[in-house]
């Protein structure tokens, strides 16, 4: 039963990451592929705080979370905002947060270099025992927080008059402009919302593996995967992709041998498409001419 426990546990990773690309997704239509570097930088600042010994954990990773969201919300400003009036089918914001992406990367690679370091906090000792199967506590940790993120988005998007304004943008956003909402100010909230949750992922998974450069591109496609399986218009959707993603592939990689772990993930993905394109609990987007 390893490869359950184990699957669950990083399916939660991987909605919590997930969640960034439902997020800007569900009010823009954009993506940002530059999310792992966003990560990447949370990380390192969060590494950088942990010099403020008079400011409790929580504080620095708030603080943290609050900078790498701001950062998220000029990146859509400046680099998705621009082709935002172009269509639906202009996908140079796709070209620009790849771009973006590779900057990142090469300027923490040659400011911070590539050895990984210890976080030093944020962090939860003890490996405790579920189902006969040891799991790390901090793995636990990040699952828990994205459970209570997506029950957390869900509640606000359905009883709150802000979650009122978001669903009317997600619905459309010509008739939202009309009624006095603008389309922009909620995409640039929910890029920042969306980097804000990309930053917790980061601190609290460097937590674990440590801090490094390459610390969130490994996990941009098994991310984006879970975003696709549970349907990028839903906010239940990467809870369930992350489960479906994490337990297929950690049971293919336990009986099969690690080569057909990514694989079977990815073949996952190709029979959603086939036969639910909008994913497992998304909705059909349907565009006007």
């Amino acid at each position: 039963m390893s490869w359950l426990v184990t699957g669950l546990t990083l399916g939660g990773l991987y909605a919590l990451i997930a969640q960034g690309f439902v997020l800007t997704f569900l009010t823009t239509r954009t993506l940002n592929f530059a999310i792992g570097e966003f990560m990447a930088c949370a990380a390192f600042l969060a590494l950088a705080l942990a010099a403020w010994g008079w400011l409790p954990v929580a504080g620095r990773i708030v603080v943290a979370v609050i900078v790498v969201g701001i950062g998220g919300a000029i990146a859509f400003r400046l680099l998705i905002e621009p082709f935002g009036d172009a269509g639906p089918h202009d996908v140079r914001w796709l070209l620009t947060t790849v771009g973006l992406s590779i900057i990142v990367l090469n300027v923490l690679t040659n400011v911070e270099g590539a050895t990984p370091r210890k976080l030093g906090f944020a962090t939860v000792s003890g490996i405790p025992t579920i189902l006969g199967v040891r799991v790390s506590g901090q793995s636990l940790l990040i699952a828990g927080v994205a459970v209570v993120v997506t029950v957390a988005l869900v509640l606000f998007t359905s009883k709150t008059s802000a979650g009122a304004v978001l669903r009317a943008v997600s619905m459309d956003p010509d008739t939202a402009s009309l009624m006095g909402i603008s389309p922009r100010v909620v995409g640039a909230v929910s890029y920042a919302v969306a980097m804000g949750l990309a930053a917790l992922a980061g601190i609290l998974w460097s937590g674990e593996v440590g801090v490094s450069v390459g610390l969130g591109s490994p996990l941009l496609v098994a991310s984006f995967a879970v975003a696709i399986i549970g349907g990028l218009t839903s906010l239940w959707g990467p809870l369930l992709g992350g489960a479906l993603y994490g337990v297929l592939t950690q049971f293919s990689s336990d009986q099969l041998g690690s080569t057909w772990g990514e694989t079977s993930g990815l073949l996952l993905v190709v029979v959603v498409l086939m036969f639910r394109p909008q994913g497992l609990l998304g909705r059909r987007i349907e565009e006007k001419v």
